[in-house]
């Protein structure tokens, strides 16, 4: 029990350095984190349903204690310990096997989604579902890694704050979707409208980026990354470091147009349900897409994210669901992990980049102009040419670059049908997979390493310091 105390009071302690520099950011870290033990019992009581019916009896009694996962992190080895820290992302699961591959390298996974726990335990040497924020904090406190890599996305940038303040290990901070790009998200006025979850994350970017030893953009870093910088008056180090291809999930599978000579085309990741603000999430809102494909005769079938609960799907996406009901050349499917949705997505001719009937919804320009998604890299592993919206910019000039896909303006969408007879599909397959060579992770590894080793050579910690030397004097 006195551990206990002491335990949250040092925590406490190390997030109080935030209050100096940014009270309104310490306010909501402290509310995020389950300091309230009855709320900390209720998100623990929940996710351990959830990890007893994803995971199974076995592996579920494996992650009851955190102090086990500490203990890993913490026994001497003569490899460099990296924890990465994730929310909702595959982005760590190429970077992994990368690290290992080289040798020198153990990764372990913090991760909240139970659902993914087989797939992850395949590509990192320990993977732990955590119970609660506080949790994290705990184990971030106690551990003594080589790195920490947090990777950000919305609702989840706090925990680079949190390991930030209690790990004196080198801090690298991934940005998927900086939240100051979002629509008036850097007008002081228009954030204090906002949830609080979008306050925290625009707060914790401020933070990082004026305190993070590294920060990793999977955007386009000479401009947006610059933009940042200038914004909040820093030189952080930034690495452009995407989501790699990775050749362990290259998949070639038969096409279905082999069948009946039809085009199919495959969107996989987020989809917001249709009764959010579209104004706001217009953009991921994809039914009325949907309608224009299928009218035109193309075959379009849809993968929701597997980060999403399928418990959940039938009630939040209903219209996606009866349209598949009534609709024979379209379908709206559960989500998939990487290995599995590699292999099945390239099954279809053509992916669903990032086209969307923009109609009542504020974009941030910038944003997507410098934007580069995830599922690029898994509809290349694929081998599949990709369609995107020239709206796009940055995607838009690698597509065009490399030869891979179709780039048209939002006005051409209830013409893709013939749009895509204009193309030679074959040249655009042999392209895709050159591209992918020159954009795989194999190839970018490296530079990851020397950041990392750039970052660890400005902590305090000295198991790091001490293994960077070992690596310097190794090389």
């Amino acid at each position: 029990m006195f551990k206990n105390f002491y335990r949250e009071k040092e925590i406490k302690d190390k997030l109080s350095e935030v209050d100096k520099v940014h009270p309104q950011l310490y306010n909501l870290l402290l509310e995020k984190i389950e300091f309230r033990k009855y709320r900390r019992f209720k998100k623990t009581i929940r996710q351990s349903i959830r990890k007893f019916l994803a995971m199974g009896v076995k592996e579920y009694l494996k992650t009851l204690f955190s102090k086990d996962i500490v203990s890993k992190i913490n026994t001497p080895s003569n490899k460099k310990k990296v924890i990465f820290v994730v929310g909702l992302t595959f982005n760590s699961v190429g970077m992994s096997i990368y690290l290992r591959k080289t040798g020198e390298f153990e990764t372990i996974l913090l991760v909240e989604n139970p659902w993914l726990v087989d797939f992850f335990k395949q590509y990192f040497d320990e993977v732990y579902v955590y119970n609660s924020y506080y949790e994290v904090a705990y184990i971030l406190l106690a551990s003594k890694p080589y790195i920490v890599h947090v990777h950000g996305a919305s609702c989840y940038y706090f925990f680079g704050v949190v390991a930030q303040c209690l790990n004196n290990a080198g801090i690298i901070v991934g940005f998927v979707d900086p939240p100051s790009f979002e629509p008036s998200a850097d007008n002081p006025n228009e954030l204090r409208k906002k949830p609080k979850e979008t306050q925290l994350d625009c707060y914790s970017e401020e933070f990082l980026f004026k305190k993070a030893d590294g920060i990793v953009l999977t955007m386009n870093t000479l401009v947006a990354g610059e933009q940042l910088c200038l914004r909040y008056n820093t030189k952080v180090p930034l690495l452009e470091f995407p989501t790699y291809v990775c050749d362990k999930f290259f998949k070639e599978e038969e096409k279905y147009s082999r069948r009946d000579g039809k085009t199919y085309l495959v969107y996989g990741g987020i989809v917001t349900p249709s009764d959010k603000p579209k104004e706001i999430f217009g953009s991921t809102q994809l039914i009325d897409l949907a309608k224009s494909l299928i009218n035109q005769g193309l075959h379009f079938h849809m993968y929701l994210s597997p980060h999403f609960s399928p418990i959940q799907i039938n009630k939040l996406y209903s219209d996606y669901v009866q349209l598949t009901a009534n609709i024979p050349n379209f379908s709206f499917k559960y989500g998939i992990p990487l290995d599995k949705a590699t292999k099945e997505f390239s099954k279809y001719d053509f992916a669903v980049l990032m086209i969307h009937l923009t109609d009542q919804t504020k974009l941030n320009v910038f944003h997507y102009d410098t934007c580069i998604p995830t599922k690029f890299f898994t509809y290349l592993s694929a081998g599949l040419p990709v369609i995107v919206s020239k709206e796009f910019g940055y995607i838009a000039s690698l597509v065009k670059k490399h030869e891979i896909g179709i780039v048209i303006s939002e006005n051409e969408i209830d013409s893709l049908s013939e749009i895509i007879k204009r193309y030679d599909y074959e040249k655009l397959k042999a392209n895709v997979k050159r591209a992918r060579e020159e954009l795989s992770m194999k190839r970018h590894i490296n530079r990851l390493i020397e950041f990392y080793e750039e970052a660890c050579s400005k902590s305090t910690n000295s198991v790091c310091k001490e293994m960077a030397v070992t690596g310097a004097n190794k090389n």
